[in-house]
C-alpha cells in the first residue's frame, strides 16, 4: 500500500515512545515464596494410596464430572492438592515427583501459590516444556506397578482419556480407572459439605421459549443423526434444555445433573429433584425425574437395552459414561444442545441489550464513586472497590449474582492475567498506576463480562502507547465486517495487528463466547488463534468478548474487553449487487474507554470515527436510563468527549 506523508510522521512520532518489554521465564521450577501452600502431608497421604493401589501415578483435574469451568468447592480437588487456586489446570503425582500443568493466564497465579518445593509448574505452551501425556510417557516404564497410571474416570473425558492412552500404550503402560483418591484423604470438617440448594424455573418471559419445544428441537437432530438418544452432559446445557437454573456452581446458575433425549422427543433429568421449587416441579411435570447418584447404573442398563442402537454423546463426556456404552452403539459428535443454546433467540438477545446497559450504567456509577473517593484521600484497595461494584450491579434490575470472582488489579496485579485479590493483602489503589478491572453479573435477561483499565493520575508514554495498541485491536475487531462462513481464529488478528507491529502480544484468546444468563465462557466458537473440530462459522445471535490485553510483568496490566454479538450486515449498494450475506458486530457494553490513556496521533481515521461513534452511543444510551444522578452524568459526558487531533 501506498504510505502517505502524514502517515511517516505519524510512525516517527510514534517510534519515540520506548516499546514495552516483555518477560518470560523458562523452566519448570518455580520459585518458593512465604505465600505458597505446604502439600507435603497431602502428598504422602495420596502417595501411600497409589502404593496400595499399585499405581505408579494419578492425574488430578480441575473439573467435576461435567467438565465444568468452574465447580463447587466440595469438588475443588486439584486446587487442594496443590496449593494453586486458578480455575485451568490439571496435576499428575507420581510416587516421586507432582507436576501441574496451567495456560499463561494462570503462570504468574501458579508461581505465587502452587507449592513448589514439592511440584513442578509446567507453563503451558511455553518452549521446551513437556505436554502432561509426553511427560507421563517419559516417566512410566514397562514394568508393574510402574506403567499404571490411576485416573478417576468420571472426571476425564473419553477425548483426553484416549488419547494419553494410546501414548502411554506406546510404553507399555496404560491408564487404569480407580475411585477419586483425593476423596480418601480430603475429609470434613475441612472439606466443604456438597451444595445442594434451589432450583426455579426461568420464566419464558427471558428464555423466549419453553424447555418442550428446546427438548423436541434436540430429538429432531437426534432422529437426523440416525440415533436413539443424546446424552446431555454438561451444566449449563443441562440448565438452558430445562429453562431451569440453581446456584450449585460459584457464579453459574447450575446444579448437578444429567439428562437424556429421546428420538421420540421424551426427555429424563437425573438430579436431586427435592431441589426443585414448586414452581419447577410443576413446569416438568411431564419429565422423569431420577436420582443423580443412579445415572451411571441406569445408563448401563440403557445401554444394554436391545431396542437401543446407537447412543449419540459429546467428546466431552466422561470415560465413566464411555466405557458403560459397548462400542457398536456409541456415536461421539458435537452436542446439539451447546450449538443450539449458543444462537440466541430473540428474546434472548434483546436481553442481552438492555442487560448491557443496565450493568455499564453500574460501571460508570462506580467509576464516579471510585473516583471521588481517591480525590478525597480515602483508602481504597482491589477488594473494596470490588466489592462497591457489586452494590452497583446489585442495584439494578433483574440482578442474581456475580458472573465470577472480579479481577480488580492495581499496578504490577494487572499483569497477572487472573488475578484474584484477598482483603487481606489488596493493594491500594492510586493515583499512581494503572487500575485493571474485569467484572461481570448475571442477570435473569443475560451475563455480563466487561474489563477497562482506568488512570486516575498521570500515566507513562509507555503505558499510554501500550494502552493505544490494545484499543486499537479492540476497535478493529469491534468494527469488523465480513462474510458468512468466517471462523473466529480468522478474526483473531485484527486485535493483535498493531500490537504485533511492535513485537508485542498477549498469551490468551482475543474472543470467548458469553452465555445467556448461563456461562460467563461458553462453546463452540471462539476468536482466537488455534483449531477446534467444535468450532463453527460465525452467525447471527453469538455472542463473545472482544477482549485484547497487553501485560508486562511486574509493572502493569492492560486489558479492554466488551461484550459484542454477530448480527447480520447488508450493505446500501451491494458490490456488483452481490447477495452474499455478511455480518458484523453489535455492541452490547456501554463503558467509556479511558481518553486519558489514548495517544490520538496513532490512531488511523476509522479507529477515532469508530471511537467518536461509540462514545456518543454510550452517551445517548446511559442518559436515557434516567439511572445517573447529576455527579455521574457530568462524569459521563466528560469521559466521552471527542477525541480529536
Amino acid at each position: 500500500m501506498v504510505l502517505s506523508v502524514l502517515f511517516i510522521h505519524l510512525i516517527i512520532f510514534i517510534c519515540t515512545i520506548p516499546l514495552v518489554r516483555n518477560q518470560q521465564t523458562n523452566n519448570f521450577s518455580c520459585e518458593i515464596r512465604p505465600s505458597q501452600a505446604d502439600t507435603t502431608e497431602k502428598l504422602r497421604a495420596l502417595r501411600a494410596h497409589l502404593i496400595s493401589y499399585d499405581l505408579f501415578a494419578y492425574v488430578i483435574f480441575s473439573q467435576d464430572e461435567h467438565d465444568s469451568e468452574y465447580v463447587q468447592l466440595y469438588d475443588e480437588r486439584r486446587a487442594w492438592i496443590t496449593g494453586f487456586l486458578g480455575s485451568a489446570g490439571t496435576a499428575v503425582v507420581t510416587r516421586d515427583n507432582a507436576a501441574l500443568w496451567t495456560d499463561g493466564r494462570y503462570w504468574t497465579q501458579a508461581e505465587d501459590e502452587l507449592d513448589c518445593k514439592n511440584w513442578y509448574l509446567m507453563r503451558q505452551g511455553q518452549s521446551g516444556v513437556p505436554s502432561l501425556t509426553s511427560w507421563l510417557a517419559s516417566q512410566v516404564s514397562g514394568t508393574p506397578p510402574y506403567n499404571q497410571v490411576g485416573v478417576a474416570a468420571q472426571f476425564a473425558s473419553s477425548s483426553w482419556w484416549s488419547g494419553v492412552n494410546d501414548v502411554l500404550n506406546s510404553k507399555n503402560a496404560t491408564l487404569v480407572e480407580v475411585s477419586e483418591l483425593i476423596d480418601l484423604i480430603w475429609k470434613s470438617p475441612e472439606r466443604p459439605t456438597a451444595a445442594a440448594n434451589p432450583v426455579f424455573h426461568h420464566s419464558i418471559e427471558y428464555a423466549g421459549e419453553t424447555w418442550n419445544v428446546r427438548v423436541n428441537t434436540i430429538a429432531q437432530l437426534v432422529q437426523a443423526k440416525k440415533a436413539d438418544a443424546f446424552i446431555v452432559t454438561v451444566l449449563d446445557e443441562n440448565a438452558w434444555l430445562f429453562c431451569l437454573r440453581g446456584s450449585d456452581i460459584p457464579y453459574n446458575p447450575f446444579f448437578k445433573s444429567y439428562a437424556i433425549v429421546y428420538a421420540n422427543g421424551t426427555a429424563h433429568l437425573w438430579m436431586n429433584k427435592n431441589q426443585l421449587d414448586s414452581s419447577a416441579q410443576t413446569i416438568l411435570q411431564n419429565v422423569s425425574i431420577h436420582p443423580y447418584t443412579s445415572f451411571l447404573s441406569d445408563l448401563l442398563v440403557l445401554a444394554n437395552r436391545n431396542d437401543i442402537s446407537k447412543i449419540w454423546f459429546s467428546s466431552s463426556a466422561s470415560q465413566a459414561i464411555y466405557n458403560r456404552i459397548p462400542a457398536e452403539k456409541r456415536l461421539i459428535a458435537s452436542s446439539p444442545v451447546e450449538l443450539k443454546k449458543a444462537i440466541k433467540n430473540p428474546t434472548e438477545q434483546q436481553g442481552m441489550r438492555n442487560c448491557g446497559i443496565r450493568d455499564s450504567v453500574a460501571r460508570v456509577r462506580h467509576l464516579v464513586w471510585l473516583e471521588d473517593q481517591l480525590n478525597k484521600n480515602i483508602f481504597i484497595n482491589e477488594t473494596r472497590s470490588a466489592d462497591e461494584l457489586e452494590r452497583f450491579q446489585s442495584e439494578e434490575q433483574l440482578f442474581q449474582t456475580l458472573s465470577f470472582d472480579a479481577i480488580s488489579a492495581f499496578g504490577p496485579n494487572g499483569a497477572i492475567i487472573h488475578y484474584s485479590p484477598k482483603a487481606t493483602t489488596a493493594a491500594q489503589i492510586t493515583k499512581s498506576g494503572l487500575y485493571l478491572l474485569d467484572a461481570g453479573a448475571q442477570y435473569l435477561d443475560c451475563t455480563t463480562d466487561v474489563t477497562r483499565t482506568h488512570v486516575f493520575g498521570t500515566a507513562t508514554q509507555e503505558q499510554k502507547k501500550a494502552y493505544t495498541l490494545v484499543f486499537q485491536g479492540s476497535t478493529d475487531l469491534a468494527d469488523a465486517i465480513f462474510p458468512y462462513g468466517v471462523y473466529g481464529r480468522s478474526l483473531d488478528i485484527l486485535a493483535r495487528q498493531s500490537l504485533y507491529k511492535n513485537f508485542m502480544d498477549y498469551n490468551h484468546g482475543t474472543g470467548h463466547g458469553i452465555g445467556h444468563y448461563l456461562s460467563v465462557h461458553e462453546g463452540p466458537s471462539f476468536i482466537s488463534m488455534g483449531y477446534s473440530s467444535s468450532d463453527i462459522p460465525l452467525i447471527d445471535g453469538l455472542v463473545f468478548s472482544d477482549e485484547p490485553g497487553f501485560y508486562l510483568p511486574g509493572q502493569f496490566g492492560i486489558r479492554l474487553e466488551t461484550d459484542i454479538m454477530v448480527k447480520n450486515y447488508t450493505l446500501k449498494n451491494n458490490y456488483g449487487g452481490s447477495t452474499a450475506q455478511f455480518l458484523h458486530f453489535e455492541m452490547l457494553t456501554w463503558v467509556p474507554f479511558e481518553r486519558n490513556l489514548i495517544i490520538c496521533e496513532m490512531l488511523t481515521q476509522a479507529q477515532k470515527d469508530w471511537v467518536n461513534w461509540y462514545h456518543s452511543e454510550v452517551r445517548k444510551k446511559l442518559e436515557n436510563t434516567g439511572r445517573l444522578n447529576d455527579n455521574e452524568l457530568v462524569y459521563l459526558r466528560e469521559k466521552t468527549q471527542e477525541i480529536k487531533c
